[in-house]
């Protein structure tokens, strides 16, 4: 039975809910990833004249951006092509491209290129009738998947839904492994009132993975909008559902999800009535529980259901999540290790998530044995060294936790593992070896070389070496233009009083990034420290000051510029009410000088009473 992991799951529903043209769904175990961009230009009239314009001896796959270098106006158009398109007997590397054109006509148990070619040059034309026909007829050809998912996605784009429902579940029967297809026809089988083929497929989901996260299944396959959702509510409580397991989870996700958990914990039961080891339906009702009962009825309703299924992993793991959400960290490490539940702590998954407990509980001998057992894993090595370097540095092991975090390679913990690294060297004045690591960032990392120069020029700022991390920072920008995370970072090292060399580069960040709320903060902080536009300044931050993140500081920058006014009585309204429940320093001195300026000396001398004593703020003498 195959296993929907999460990965999974989420990339299905994505693209149920929106184009089913998701290439997250090829970067799983279940389908291959073949999803190019082919860019055709306005001036050619049709594929025959793609490849005449292609030269001799290109590799399969530079047929697919010839005209990128040309900087002519293309129309650029995402095709996902099956992977036979390119095996050796159509393709190679030494084959003309024209002939090559013909050999893919002589292959018909395979879909044709020139044939969908054809199909996206008539549908960028407009005439998606013969693009439809075209593409749904090679869908039906051998390991046409792709060429499905483009079909689906034209037919949904400019059919009804139900021909784009009868296209999708007869494509699906005749393929009957494609996992998306199952939730496209689920989806659009909703969408088009059929519920019971619906409910059908929904259960064939199920079959795939009976420990699939049912909740975020049904959120995907259900109607994007509320009033669709409210109306399929609605047609399902008229239905009448008997003991369909499949109608009656989707009802149940339903009533959660539009806050009447009373109502669909009784569809869940009935459904469980039917199912009543089936994990999916436990772990819903686990959900359910939780908008109406205490932490510690959930807990126990888990327990009682993992006797259902003891040797159900997706269960305990629920079972261990959701006790850490309720802050239970000692009762789960002893789940972790108890006797019965061995078989689960041999699971990598479990593995790691048992030495996060441990590093949490401080038990860094048993976590450490766990992630060095993880280091031979290539699915868990990085995380394994990225958290026996916190491990390490919790325990101010220093040196051993610098060695770790240099062996994290994953791209999407490299970075912060580089980061740690490079702020314990620092710590230790090893600027030298700092600078080392960043370099190798980015000889490592193309995508990662504008946070590597940024870190460089930190590293030399902190070694009082400022002139020349803005000099790299210039030669950065040299070799990415406009890259505003650079512009930025020479913001934050030009000296305080150089505010005119500030201005002139945050001109041009709003320019780039007019929505980026720190530019923005950064821009009006400089205009307010020149004491100039007025204005604009009190535009820009008005809109800002009850932001969660950022109004506080939006309220301090217009603060500044009321003292510049002499305007006391607003930095008083801006300030005070929240410095009373949260204290800080910059707002207590800006309060500070307002009473002052008042001559309220009373609350001058309270504020600072809070900024020496609850702040550890050494003041300067009172005026």
């Amino acid at each position: 039975m195959r296993k929907l992991f999460p990965a999974v799951i989420s990339s299905a529903c994505c693209a149920v809910r929106g184009c089913p043209l998701n290439p997250r769904f090829f970067a799983s175990k279940y389908v291959k990833p073949y999803c190019l961009s082919i860019y055709l230009p306005m001036q050619l009239s049709t594929p025959h004249q793609l490849f005449v314009n292609l030269k001799p001896n290109l590799k399969p796959l530079d047929v697919f951006k010839p005209f990128i270098a040309l900087g002519k106006k293309v129309v650029a158009t995402t095709l996902t092509l099956a992977s036979l398109l390119f095996s050796p007997a159509v393709f190679s590397a030494e084959a003309n491209f024209a002939s090559a054109s013909q050999s893919v006509n002589q292959s018909l148990s395979q879909p044709s290129l020139y044939a969908i070619l054809m199909a996206e040059f008539a549908a960028d034309r407009g005439r998606i009738d013969q693009a439809l026909a075209t593409y749904k007829q090679q869908s039906f050809l051998a390991d046409a998947a792709p060429v499905f998912e483009r079909a689906l996605g034209l037919s949904l784009q400019n059919e009804p839904p139900q021909l784009s429902l009868a296209f999708a579940n007869a494509w699906q029967q005749q393929n009957p492994d494609h996992v998306p297809a199952i939730f496209y026809v689920t989806h659009l089988a909703l969408k088009a009132h059929e519920y019971e083929l619906a409910g059908e497929k929904l259960n064939q989901i199920l079959q795939y993975d009976p420990d699939a996260d049912l909740s975020q299944i049904l959120i995907g396959i259900y109607p994007t909008e509320t009033r669709d959702q409210a109306e399929l509510l609605a047609t399902l409580n008229r239905l009448d559902i008997k003991n369909n397991p499949s109608l009656l989870v989707m009802k149940a996700g339903l009533l959660l999800q539009f806050q009447q958990p009373k109502a669909a914990l009784v569809a869940i039961n009935r459904a469980l009535k039917t199912n009543p080891k089936s994990p999916a339906f436990l772990t819903l009702k686990a959900d359910i529980l939780q908008a109406l009962s205490p932490s510690n009825q959930v807990i126990a309703f888990i327990a009682q259901a993992r006797k259902a299924v003891p040797d159900n992993k997706a269960l305990f793991v629920y079972q261990i999540r959701y006790m850490l959400k309720q802050g239970k960290s000692a009762q789960v490490w002893q789940q972790l290790n108890a006797r019965a539940n061995q078989q689960f702590l041999a699971d990598e998954e479990i593995k790691l998530l048992a030495a996060l407990v441990g590093i949490d509980l401080k038990k860094y001998a048993a976590a450490d044995r766990l992630l060095k057992a993880l280091i031979a894993s290539p699915n868990f090595k990085d995380q394994a060294n990225y958290y026996l370097a916190v491990s390490a540095e919790r325990q101010n092991l220093l040196n051993d936790a610098i060695g770790y975090y240099g062996k994290v390679m994953q791209p999407d913990l490299v970075l912060k593992a580089r980061q740690q690294q490079i702020d314990l060297l620092i710590s230790q004045s090893r600027f030298d070896e700092a600078i080392a690591s960043s370099i190798k960032l980015r000889e490592q990392f193309d995508s990662f070389a504008p946070q590597s120069y940024i870190m460089q020029a930190n590293i030399l700022q902190k070694n009082n070496q400022t002139a020349q991390a803005l000099a790299l920072l210039n030669s950065a920008q040299t070799s990415l233009p406009n890259n505003t995370d650079i512009l930025f970072a020479k913001v934050l090292l030009l000296p305080d009083d150089d505010d005119a060399s500030k201005l002139q580069l945050l001109k041009e960040l709003i320019r780039l990034a007019p929505t980026n709320v720190d530019y923005q903060l950064e821009y009006a902080q400089t205009l307010v420290n020149l004491k100039q536009n007025n204005e604009e300044v009190t535009a820009l931050l008005t809109a800002l000051i009850n932001d969660k993140e950022v109004g506080l500081r939006a309220r301090q920058i217009l603060s500044q510029q009321a003292l510049h006014q002499a305007n006391n009585a607003t930095v008083i309204s801006l300030l005070s009410d929240n410095f009373d429940i949260v204290p800080d320093v910059i707002s207590g001195l800006l309060l500070q000088q307002a009473y002052l300026n008042l001559g309220n000396q009373k609350e001058a001398a309270r504020i600072n009473q809070i900024l020496v004593h609850e702040l550890g703020y050494q003041p300067k003498n009172l005026q």
